[in-house]
């Protein structure tokens, strides 16, 4: 029995009820849900797993994996066709007096993403809207305007001179894996996650993944363009 602390008793803690189970976190990852006994994880540990099972699978194509594997749906050639073009973006950066460590977080995922995301109109808008794209990206993260117009133009030049630039699937694909492999956090960067991650879910990604990531959108699975 709890007495007062002054007649040199224990305090007693407050009798708080019953906890919601939502507000658990564990640093597994997981969250409880509501009352019901449904276990979901976290936001933040279902799209790290999905960045972890996309980047295995850029690995495994850039390795080399045999052809009846995953990976032979992004070919080597896309895989490659993707860093060109950010090897052009960071090489502009660097000749225009932007070196790497000047650099924010986020900088090449930023500017990946556009491009997909320009990449999603009709051929003859996506250079257009890479330029635009692009820049915005760039400047969002500190680069001044005129390198970050000279770097978008540079990662224009990069995709209209690729032997695969006639493969526009193919190639955007191998911009969004590359964009999701380069992120810090996706779930702090929501032009990748939207842009890159999602198109990718339902060809690239498991099931179980599929499903929790459908959970947190409150959508059915993305469908891959």
């Amino acid at each position: 029995m709890c007495q007062s602390k002054a007649n040199g008793g224990r305090r007693c803690k407050p009798n708080k009820g019953p906890r919601s189970s939502a507000a658990m976190v564990g640093t597994s990852g997981y969250m409880s849900q509501g009352l019901s006994g449904e276990i979901r994880r976290t936001r933040r540990a279902v799209l790290r797993d999905a960045k972890e099972q996309l980047g295995g699978l850029l690995d495994s194509v850039v390795d080399a994996a045999p052809v009846n594997s995953a990976a032979s749906l992004v070919p080597a050639v896309d895989a490659d066709a993707a860093r060109q073009i950010a090897d052009a973006i960071t090489a502009s950066l660097k000749a225009n007096g932007w070196p790497a460590s000047k650099w924010r977080s986020h900088l090449l995922c930023g500017a990946l993403a556009a491009v997909a995301q320009a990449m999603d109109a009709a051929e003859d808008k996506a250079k257009e809207l890479i330029t635009l794209g692009v820049t915005t990206a760039l400047t969002s993260t500190g680069v001044p305007r005129p390198v970050a117009v000279m770097a978008a133009r540079a990662a224009v030049d990069a995709l209209t001179k690729l032997p695969a630039y006639k493969q526009w699937d193919a190639v955007r694909r191998g911009v969004r894996l590359l964009a999701v492999s380069v992120c810090p956090a996706v779930e702090n960067h929501s032009e990748v996650v939207n842009y890159c991650l999602l198109p990718l879910a339902s060809e690239n990604l498991s099931d179980a993944i599929q499903q929790e990531l459908a959970q947190l959108s409150g959508n059915t699975p993305a469908v891959a363009s």
